[in-house]
């Protein structure tokens, strides 16, 4: 199943994707630019759609996340 998440209130990102199947994730910047991180767990997505700053929330946790080459 896919998941989406909209992010009208952050400066940095647009909105995410999360594809439970495959495991990928899918972050869209507000400067147009995507990517996509795979082996990534569903709690992430989730997280980063309940948080209340999804900016800071990224920028703690994308040094660990695996970008889709």
């Amino acid at each position: 199943m896919k998941y989406e998440a909209e992010f009208p209130n952050s400066s940095m990102l647009a909105s995410c994707s999360y594809d439970d199947k495959t495991q990928e994730l899918t972050v869209w910047f507000r400067n147009s630019k995507d990517y996509t991180y795979v082996d990534v767990d569903k709690s992430i997505f989730e997280a980063m759609r309940d948080s209340n700053s999804v900016g800071k929330y990224f920028n703690s946790i994308k040094s660990t996340l695996k970008q889709k080459t």
